[in-house]
C-alpha cells in the first residue's frame, strides 16, 4: 500500500496534498489495492477527491472488472462527489462486472436524489448487468417502492431481460414487498415468467414464506404447477419453508402433491427435509408417493434417515415406504442412517427388514458408510446383524479401508477380530497401509503390519507408504515402517522428508544390513534376554574362585554351555576371564574357552586370551553363520559396542595360524578408507583356539549376487562392477600386494551394492622393486592364472605377478557379464582350457566392446595382459559412468 493511499484512507488531507505536491503518483494502484481516488470517493471526502483530480487522477475506469470512483461515490450516497465526478468526465453508464452501473450503486444506497441526478445526466435506466441485473432489479430487491416508481416512470422495463436471479418481479417477491409486487404487476410484469433454473415469482414468494404475496400472485394468474427445469414446484418451496398454511393454500388451488423434479425430488422430500411431520402427514394423506426416488436426493425415507428424523422414518415405513429402495448416489436408507450416525434409525430399519449387505457402487455397503463416519456403535450393530466385513465390489474396497481412513484404531481392531482380511490373495494390495501412513497414526500402521497387512512390506507399487509418511512428516510412522524392515533402498526418486528427524532415522537405517537384518535383530533380542542370566553366572564364578569347589565349577560350565550370552556385555568392564582362569585351569583337564566373551564348546586345555571389547554381541551359533571359507574359516554376525554391524571371521589356529597371521599382516597394510573397494578391517581378537578378524559386514558374495540378479541388470551394471573390482586390484598392486585368490566368493557386495575384495589368507607382499612372487601352487581350482596352472604337473613353484591377478579378474568379469558362466568352459575342461589359452565361451559375449576388453584381460600370454591401472585407463572403463543409485533424502521446502 502506497503512502498516498494510506493518507487517503486515513482522511489526512494535508498529507495527501504534501505527497501530490511532491510528485506522488495519483494513479498508482497495486493490483490488490483500490486507486487513491476511489478510496477518497468511498470515504466521502470531497476535499481529497478535488485535490486528486486537480493533480491528474483519472475519473474514468477502463477495466470491466474494476469499480470506478463514481460507483464508490454513489454507493456512499455522496451526491456532492457524484456531481463533481460527473462534471469532470465520469461515465454515468460505465459497467462493472461486480456492481453493474453507477445507477445500480445509487439504487443500492437508497438515495433517490443520486438516482434522479444520474438519470438526468444520461444514465440508462434499462442498463443490464449480466451479474446483478438492471437498476430496477436492485430497487425491487432493496424494497424501495419510491425508487421503483421513479425508474418505471422514467422508462424502466418491468419485463426487462432477467438476471440470473429472475425478473424484477422475482426480486420483489423475494424481498417480501407486496406493494412493489402489486405495482409491477399493475405495470405489466408477467406473473408466470420463468428463466433458466430460477422458477417463477411464485417460487420466490413461496420460498420467502409470504402467504400474502403467494395469494396475490395466484389470484393474478400464477400457475401453482409451473415446471422449471431444475427446481421443484412452488409447493416444494412452501414445504421446504415449513409453512403448512402455504402448503394447504397451494393444495386448495390444485397443486400436485406428486410433482416430481429429478434434481430435488417431490414436495414430500422437501417436507421431510424441513423436519415438519405435520406437512409430511398432510402430503401422505393427500396421496403423496412415499417411494418416489431420484438419483440425487433418493426417496423421502432417504431424506428422513439422513436427517436423523426417527418419527418421520417410522411414519413413512408404517405407510409402506420401502426400506431397501436404492438410489444410485445415496444407496439405501440404511446407508443414509449409517452416514448420519443415527443408531436408533439403523436399528429400526434393520428390525423392519433393511438388508445390511445391500450395495451401492458409490458408497459400498451400509457398513462402509458407518465406518466412513466413525460410528463404531453402528459398525458393531451391523456386524452383529450379518454385515459382511469383507464386502467389496469393483468400485469399493473392503470396509477396513474406511476404518483406516477415519483413523480409528479401535474400529480397525474390531473389524480384524471379526474376520476382516488385510490383504488380497496376491498380497499386492497396499492401499490399507497407504491410507494409514497418510493419516499418520503409527498405532494403526503398527497394528496392520503386526497382522500382516503386507507380508512383503517392500513390494511397492507406485508411491510407497514410506514416501507418503516422509512427505507428510509423520516421524512415528517412519520409525514404525523401519522397525518392520522396510527397504529404503527401493526408493527410485529422492525421498522428500518434512523434518530432519526423519532424515536422521533413515540415514541410520541405511547403514544397517538388509539381508542379515533378521539374524541381527534376533541376536540382539536374545542378548537382552540373557542379561539376568549373566548376573547369576558372575555370582557362581565368584563363589567358585573363593571356595575352589569343583561341583560349583561344573555347575557354572553346564549353565554357560546353554547360554548364548556375551559375558562382556553383561559384566561390563569386569574381566570374567581372569576369574575363571585359575579355578577352571586347576580343576579341569578339559575346559570351556572364552570366545569373544562367550563360553562355548569343550576343547583341549590352552591358555585363555582376552578377546573382550569392542564386540557387544557375538555367537558361533549356526543360525548366525554367514558362510564358510577355505582353510577352516567361518564367518559370523557380530555387533560392536557402538551398535555397528560387523562380520567376524573365525580362523582355527592349530592348522591355519600362518594364514591368519598373513591375512592380518596384509590387512594392517591397507588403509581401506582410501579405497572403497577393499573390505575394511576393524580389529583382531583371539583366544587359545581361534583368531577372530572383525571386518565390515557385507550383504553377500559376488557369486550370490550374480545368481540373484537378472541378466539385464548384470549387463547394465556389469561394467561398473568390473571397474570397481579392477580398482580394488589396482589399489592392492599400488601397495605391492598380490591377492592370489580372486574368485566370485572372495568378492563381497556391500550394503550399497559396491564390490569389496576380501580374503587375503594367501596374499603376498612384493619385496621392494620385485615384480614376481615365487610360490607353490595356491589358489582355488578354476580361478587360477595360466602361469600357476602350468607348474602344477611339474611340481615347481609358480611365478605369480600382478598381471596374474588381472587374468582372474577377467574371468570374474566374464562371470558377471554372462550371469555365472566361465570363459574357459565347463568344469571338467576348465583348468586345461586356461592352461592352453582356450576361452571356449567367449562367443557368449554379444557386446563386441565387452568381449574385446575381457579377451585382453584373460590373454594367455602374461605380457599381452594389461596391468590393472592400464585396464582402468582403457576407453571402455573410462567411459563407465554408471553409478549405483543412492537413496537421496531431501528436506521439503514450503
Amino acid at each position: 500500500m502506497s503512502k498516498l493511499l494510506i493518507a487517503v484512507k486515513t482522511g489526512n488531507f494535508h498529507e495527501v496534498k504534501r505527497l501530490v505536491d511532491h510528485g506522488a503518483d495519483v494513479n498508482n494502484k497495486i493490483y490488490y489495492d483500490i486507486s487513491p481516488l476511489r478510496s477518497a470517493a468511498s470515504s466521502g471526502s470531497l476535499e481529497i477527491v478535488k485535490c486528486l483530480v486537480e493533480h491528474g487522477a483519472e475519473v474514468k475506469s477502463e477495466n470491466y472488472y474494476d469499480v470506478s470512483p463514481l460507483h464508490s461515490a454513489a454507493s456512499r450516497g455522496s451526491l456532492e462527489i457524484v456531481k463533481y465526478l460527473v462534471e469532470h468526465g465520469a461515465d454515468v453508464n460505465f459497467q462493472s462486472f461486480h456492481v453493474g452501473s453507477p445507477l445500480n450503486s445509487a439504487v443500492s444506497s437508497g438515495s433517490l436524489e443520486i438516482v434522479n441526478y444520474l438519470v438526468q445526466h444520461g444514465a440508462n435506466v434499462n442498463f443490464q448487468s449480466c451479474h446483478i441485473g438492471s437498476p430496477l432489479h436492485s430497487a425491487a430487491s432493496r424494497g424501495s417502492l419510491e425508487i421503483v416508481k421513479f425508474l418505471v416512470e422514467h422508462g424502466a422495463n418491468v419485463s426487462c431481460q432477467p438476471n440470473p436471479n429472475g425478473s424484477p418481479l422475482h426480486s420483489a417477491a423475494l424481498s417480501g414487498s407486496l406493494e412493489i409486487v402489486n405495482y409491477l404487476v399493475e405495470h405489466g410484469a408477467n406473473v408466470n415468467f420463468q428463466f433458466s433454473n430460477v422458477g417463477s415469482p411464485l417460487h420466490f414468494a413461496a420460498s420467502r414464506g409470504s402467504l400474502e404475496i403467494v395469494k396475490y400472485l395466484v389470484e393474478h394468474g400464477a400457475d401453482v404447477n409451473c415446471k422449471p427445469i431444475f427446481k421443484g414446484s412452488p409447493l416444494y418451496f412452501a414445504a421446504s419453508r415449513g409453512s403448512l398454511e402455504n402448503v394447504k393454500y397451494f393444495g386448495e388451488y390444485g397443486a400436485e402433491v406428486n410433482f416430481k423434479t429429478r434434481n430435488v425430488g417431490s414436495p414430500l422430500n422437501s417436507a421431510v427435509l424441513s423436519g415438519s411431520l405435520e406437512i409430511v402427514k398432510y402430503f401422505v394423506e393427500h396421496g403423496a408417493d412415499v417411494n418416489y426416488e431420484t438419483d440425487t436426493v433418493g426417496s423421502p425415507l432417504h431424506s428422513a434417515s439422513s436427517s436423523g428424523l426417527l418419527e418421520i422414518v417410522k411414519f413413512l415405513v408404517e405407510h409402506s415406504a420401502n426400506v431397501n429402495i436404492k438410489s444410485v448416489i445415496l444407496g439405501s436408507p440404511l446407508h443414509s442412517a449409517a452416514s448420519s450416525d443415527s443408531l436408533e434409525i439403523v436399528e429400526y430399519l434393520v428390525d423392519h427388514g433393511a438388508n445390511a449387505n445391500i450395495g451401492s457402487f458409490i458408497l459400498g455397503s451400509p457398513l462402509h458408510s458407518a465406518a466412513s463416519h466413525g460410528s463404531l456403535e453402528i459398525v458393531k450393530y451391523l456386524v452383529e446383524h450379518g454385515a459382511n466385513v469383507n464386502w467389496e465390489d469393483q468400485w469399493n474396497k473392503p470396509v477396513i479401508h474406511n476404518a483406516v481412513k477415519f483413523d480409528s484404531l479401535e474400529m480397525v481392531k474390531y473389524l480384524v477380530e471379526h474376520g476382516a482380511e488385510l490383504t488380497n490373495e496376491e498380497n499386492l494390495d497396499m492401499s490399507i497401509l497407504f491410507l494409514a501412513c497418510e493419516g499418520g497414526n503409527e498405532s494403526i500402521v503398527d497394528y496392520l503390519l503386526q497382522h500382516e497387512a503386507i507380508k512383503d512390506v517392500n513390494n511397492w507399487k507406485l508411491k510407497s507408504p514410506l514416501r507418503i509418511a516422509c512427505q507428510k512428516g509423520h516421524t512415528a510412522v517412519v520409525q514404525t515402517l523401519v522397525k518392520y524392515n522396510v527397504d529404503i533402498r527401493t526408493e527410485k526418486e529422492p525421498l522428500i522428508c518434512s523434518n530432519n528427524e526423519i532424515i536422521n532415522i533413515l540415514n541410520v537405517d541405511l547403514k544397517k544390513s538388509l539381508k542379515h537384518r533378521k539374524k541381527i535383530k534376533d541376536f540382539e533380542r536374545n542378548g537382552q534376554r540373557e542379561f539376568d542370566k549373566g548376573n547369576i553366572i558372575f555370582f557362581i564364578a565368584y563363589k567358585a574362585k573363593k571356595k575352589w569347589d569343583l561341583k560349583i565349577i561344573y555347575l557354572l560350565v553346564n549353565f554357560m554351555s546353554n547360554s548364548s550370552l556375551s559375558l562382556t556385555q553383561s559384566l561390563g568392564k569386569i574381566h570374567i576371564n581372569s576369574l575363571l582362569k585359575a579355578c577352571l585351569g586347576a580343576c579341569l583337564e578339559q575346559q570351556y574357552v572364552f570366545r569373544a566373551g562367550q563360553l562355548t564348546e569343550m576343547i583341549p586345555n590352552s591358555k585363555l586370551l582376552d578377546v573382550g571389547p569392542p564386540l557387544k554381541y557375538f555367537s558361533t551359533h549356526k543360525s548366525l553363520m554367514l558362510g564358510k571359507g577355505s582353510m577352516g574359516t567361518s564367518v559370523y554376525v557380530g555387533i560392536m559396542e557402538d551398535g555397528t554391524e560387523v562380520a567376524v571371521k573365525r580362523i582355527f589356529k592349530q592348522e591355519f595360524e600362518d594364514a591368519a597371521q598373513n591375512e592380518l599382516e596384509i590387512l594392517s597394510r591397507i588403509d581401506a578408507s582410501k579405497s572403497p573397494f577393499i573390505v575394511s578391517y576393524r580389529k583382531c581378537l583371539n583366544d587359545a583356539t581361534f583368531v577372530y578378524i572383525v571386518l565390515d559386514l557385507c550383504e553377500e558374495t559376488l557369486k550370490e549376487h550374480v545368481c540373484t540378479q537378472s541378466l539385464e541388470y548384470l549387463q547394465d551394471h556389469g561394467p561398473r562392477m568390473i571397474k570397481e573390482i579392477l580398482s580394488g586390484i589396482e589399489f592392492l598392486h599400488s601397495h605391492g600386494i598380490l591377492h592370489r585368490d580372486l574368485k566370485p566368493s572372495n568378492v563381497l557386495v556391500d550394503l550399497e551394492g559396491h564390490m569389496r575384495l576380501a580374503d587375503f589368507g594367501i596374499s603376498r607382499v612384493l619385496n621392494e622393486e620385485d615384480t614376481t612372487v615365487q610360490t607353490s601352487v595356491r589358489g582355488t581350482r578354476d580361478w587360477m592364472p595360466t602361469e600357476v596352472i602350468e607348474v602344477i604337473s611339474k611340481e615347481e613353484k609358480g611365478r605369480f605377478k600382478k598381471k596374474s591377478d588381472v587374468q582372474v579378474a577377467g574371468m570374474i568379469a566374464f562371470f558377471i557379464s554372462t550371469k555365472g558362466k566361465h570363459p574357459f568352459g565347463p568344469g571338467l575342461e576348465r583348468m586345461t582350457n586356461i592352461s592352453k589359452g582356450n576361452p571356449v565361451n567367449l562367443d557368449m559375449l554379444h557386446d563386441l566392446q565387452v568381449r574385446k576388453f575381457i579377451s585382453w584381460l584373460i590373454s594367455h600370454n602374461i605380457d599381452d595382459r594389461p596391468y590393472a591401472a592400464e585396464a582402468l585407463a582403457d576407453p571402455f572403463m573410462v567411459h563407465v559412468t554408471k553409478s549405483l543409485r543412492k537413496v537421496r533424502l531431501q528436506i521439503s521446502r514450503i
